[in-house]
């Protein structure tokens, strides 16, 4: 019995070792999903294509869930950690109950804008006629709200809004004739100028978290190490496609299959100051969201802004340093 010692002892420390990384292993592991292929989610792209997670120690599957309010309900199932997109669906979920948060805002503005086909000159053109969003629960719905409410017309009542799914699909409704306008952003933009439409609103300069890493509250109490080096990871993403342009429209040009050298660098450019480079919330970003949606939501109206965001993150970030190695 005595030689078998030696054997059996190798076959409990092999043992040992496969359960111990199996739990090291799911210790690193993160599921994200981003809800758009707008060229605004280049940085998230980085951070996957570049091994920007690996870095950070992180095993990251990253994956399209189209429409942020799709993905919300993703989120709150557990069946994936982070959200990479719009701001207006989280808080609504949080305002419904939701265990989810604000924990970064990647961009606090967005370079969406109303394109509309020929014969069209002015937002007033389009009372009556269909626009279309990606979905209605969107950053492009919001935008859509924010334009028309310039002209004191409502979205529905005055001008019907169309859920198309996504970019490609509004711009493909609005070469069909489906719909007069169209709430598009870059590469699409540039795509629907090529044939012949026409930028009659551009919602630069709104203050609007466009672009925002949600995640459930308990995620980020529970598994703080593991949260913090995903966030880590986009921060440097972000930075990358701020210093390295080549870079960063090369896999801008993987993701949203546009390999047309002008739209590349037009959307680049478009993008190139949008994004927080500490990725921070902020309460005059989640105040347009709650205006919007006091209009149909009683506990809008009441709520306070900062209940919505979680600065944990973005203030380890901003106290490790990290980003001025870079």
């Amino acid at each position: 019995m005595y030689r078998f010692k030696p054997l059996r002892s190798l076959l409990c420390a092999f043992i040992f070792l496969v359960l111990f990384s199996g739990v090291a292993h799911a210790q690193n592991k993160i599921r994200a999903a981003y809800s758009s292929t707008s060229g605004i989610f280049t940085p998230v792209w980085i951070a996957s294509d570049e091994r920007l997670y690996q870095k950070n120690q992180i095993d990251a599957d990253l994956v399209f869930i189209g429409g942020s309010a799709v993905a919300v309900s993703a989120l709150i199932a557990g069946e994936i950690d982070f959200i990479y997109g719009g701001a207006d669906p989280i808080i609504a979920g949080i305002l419904a109950g939701a265990d989810l948060t604000l924990a970064g805002f990647i961009s606090n503005t967005t370079p969406i804008s109303l394109y509309v086909a020929p014969g069209y000159s002015k937002v007033e053109d389009l009372k009556g006629k269909n626009v279309a969003v990606t979905r209605l629960a969107s950053s492009t719905a919001y935008m859509a709200k924010i334009c028309f409410a310039q002209f004191r017309l409502e979205p529905m009542k005055d001008i019907p809004l169309i859920q198309s799914g996504g970019y490609p699909e509004s711009l493909a409704a609005l070469q069909a004739g489906r719909v007069q306008g169209a709430m598009l952003s870059p590469p699409s933009t540039y795509r629907a100028e090529a044939l012949g439409f026409k930028r009659i609103w551009n919602g630069a300069g709104v203050e609007y978290p466009s672009f925002v890493l949600a995640a459930r509250k308990t995620f980020i109490r529970d598994s703080a190490d593991r949260a913090q080096r995903a966030f880590n990871a986009v921060a440097e993403g972000v930075h990358i496609f701020r210093t390295d342009k080549e870079r960063a429209m090369r896999i801008m040009s993987k993701y949203t299959r546009v390999t047309d050298r002008t739209m590349l660098e037009n959307t680049y450019a478009d993008n190139k100051d949008v994004y927080s480079p500490m990725l921070r919330p902020t309460i005059s970003g989640v105040k347009p969201i709650l205006e919007v949606l006091a209009a149909s939501n009683p506990k809008a109206a009441a709520a306070k802004p900062e209940q919505f965001i979680d600065l944990t993150l973005s203030r380890r970030l901003e106290e490790s340093g990290v980003m001025k190695k870079f």
